[in-house]
């Protein structure tokens, strides 16, 4: 696994909009960028990146784009600028040689994945899950954030769950508000390489040309594979369907266990619902649900690619990583 080089002061991290564009969002994305800027870090964007338009530009504009910052020596991180819907279709137009020869630090959240995950599976370079480069103008809540840009600094923090989180019904205003007492649901004391992201685009990439996971599993066979998902909207019986096709695939063989973050926008069908879909995929496999992992305040950063310890019991759960 290649653990890029650590971000110290004034280093540059380059943003690009893959996805989404920030144009509709100016004021709030100046605010992430200004908290970007305190922590010491330098930014540059690629053109796209404030068009007001979702995707930010055509497919092939974005690939180029990204290929911009990956050859750019000052550029010591990339991080994607938003989310979306239309990552996906920049895959065939990326250079995933190009990013190997050229190591750095990639992050973002939710559609993103398309990115970070095949960068991890493919090119075998660790990457930061759980935070997109817009995602700071709100640091009321700091302790997560705060970790993930020390663990681009490569001071990797213990990772703890919260007290308590956002219910997608509580906002003020936009804002959330923390007043739902956080428990996850399971347990488990285990010790293998993290691997996931958005559930959605994970599914949407399996069995495409872009799919690395069984040769990732192979590599990695002696450490095992703890999965993270964050689901954003799909609905439970699609999920269920989903874990099926992952399951045939072999995505479940010699895995410790499976972290699933809360679900935003939930839709759980009369048929099946979301844990009993991952418990009845995977019955012999330790699936937490609950975790601060997503979409819902508060979401923890997680290092794509690294040796974690993860231990939930009585409703409460710690990650540690070994950057091996």
């Amino acid at each position: 696994m290649i653990y890029p080089e650590f971000l110290t002061e004034n280093k540059t991290i380059g943003i690009v909009a893959l996805s989404k564009g920030v144009g509709g969002k100016l004021e709030s994305f100046d605010l992430s960028l200004e908290e970007l800027h305190n922590q010491g870090f330098t930014t540059i964007e690629t053109k796209s990146v404030r068009n007001d338009s979702e995707p930010s530009t055509d497919a092939i504009t974005r690939a180029q784009e990204l290929s911009e910052l990956v050859t750019n020596k000052e550029v010591k991180a990339i991080w994607c600028a938003a989310g979306g819907d239309f990552e996906l279709e920049t895959l065939p137009h990326i250079n995933f040689e190009e990013i190997k020869e050229n190591p750095k630090w990639y992050l973002g959240a939710s559609d993103p994945t398309n990115l970070l995950f095949p960068v991890t599976t493919k090119c075998d370079i660790a990457t930061i899950y759980g935070f997109n480069a817009g995602s700071f103008d709100e640091m009321l809540l700091k302790t997560y954030p705060n970790q993930c840009f020390k663990m681009l600094q490569g001071k990797v923090p213990t990772t703890k769950s919260s007290n308590k989180h956002q219910h997608l019904d509580y906002y003020n205003k936009g804002k959330p508000i923390l007043n739902t007492k956080t428990e996850y649901i399971g347990e488990c004391d285990v010790t293998g390489r993290m691997l996931g992201g958005c559930f959605e685009s994970i599914n949407d990439m399996a069995g495409t040309p872009f799919d690395s996971v069984l040769e990732f599993k192979e590599r990695y066979k002696k450490d095992g594979i703890i999965w993270f998902f964050d689901i954003f909207a799909m609905e439970s019986s699609d999920v269920y369907r989903a874990l099926l096709k992952m399951k045939y695939m072999h995505y479940f063989d010699n895995v410790k266990a499976i972290l699933v973050g809360r679900v935003l926008f939930e839709r759980e069908s009369d048929l099946i619902g979301y844990r009993e879909a991952f418990e009845k995929v995977c019955p012999d496999i330790p699936v937490i649900t609950g975790m601060d992992i997503g979409h819902t305040y508060p979401h923890m950063p997680v290092i794509n690619g690294a040796i974690a310890h993860v231990i939930v019991k009585d409703g409460k759960g710690k990650i540690s990583y070994k950057l091996k």
